[in-house]
């Protein structure tokens, strides 16, 4: 599954591919509703950037010319996300079962905003006092991955705010949504995201 997306003024090219999903394991978690498990599902998906190596136009003038006119090259660039999701799939069910119901198109999309992103599940918890807006603030907050020098340390969106992301499964094809904000107030941050925001890093250009 493949698609090829434009940037802005068409200088950067991306085309994404996604894997088919893969099952990684079915079992019984704490909590499990009866008559259910839980399978955790994969997706990778690889984004290649393309950046023309000059540019012919700029924040506040076009160019009549298209910048393949200009037999300019281009620098690429390669980033591979892998998304985990989870699902409810019958007690009786393998992980062989639950390949074979996933739809040749199901993928799994991300979200993400500048606040919490909340499934009506999760607004009900909160509402009957089970879990708090910080807990799901804490959960989801973007950090630095493993391996990465300030691992676990916040990645602040390029208007210097606190960005949270989830991942959900879809038996359609669906496009990934941004509803992050250049607001400078539109933001959530919980008491502990709020404590590590002065001495986090802000990217210009996050690719999760």
């Amino acid at each position: 599954m493949e698609n090829v997306k434009v940037g802005s003024e068409n200088r950067i090219r991306r085309v994404v591919s996604m894997t088919p999903i893969s099952v990684d394991k079915v079992y019984a978690g704490d909590f499990q509703k009866e008559g259910t498990k839980s399978a955790q599902i994969r997706q990778a998906v690889k984004t290649t950037s393309f950046y023309p190596s000059k540019q012919v136009t700029s924040s506040h003038q076009d160019n009549p010319f298209a910048l393949e006119e200009f037999g300019f090259g281009e620098q690429s660039f390669e980033n591979i996300e892998n998304r985990v999701a989870w699902i409810d799939v019958p007690a009786n069910c393998s992980a062989d079962d639950v390949l074979a119901k996933l739809p040749e198109n199901s993928v799994l999309f991300r979200m993400m905003s500048n606040r919490p992103i909340l499934t009506d599940n999760q607004v009900y918890s909160i509402e009957a006092n089970q879990k708090t807006m910080d807990d799901y603030a804490n959960s989801q907050v973007v950090r630095f991955g493993k391996g990465h020098e300030k691992e676990g340390q916040l990645v602040l969106d390029a208007n210097g705010k606190p960005q949270y992301r989830a991942v959900f499964y879809s038996n359609t094809a669906k496009e990934d949504i941004d509803g992050r904000t250049e607001q400078a107030d539109d933001f959530y941050a919980s008491t502990q995201i709020s404590v590590e925001m002065s001495g986090a890093q802000v990217v210009s250009e996050q690719t999760l």
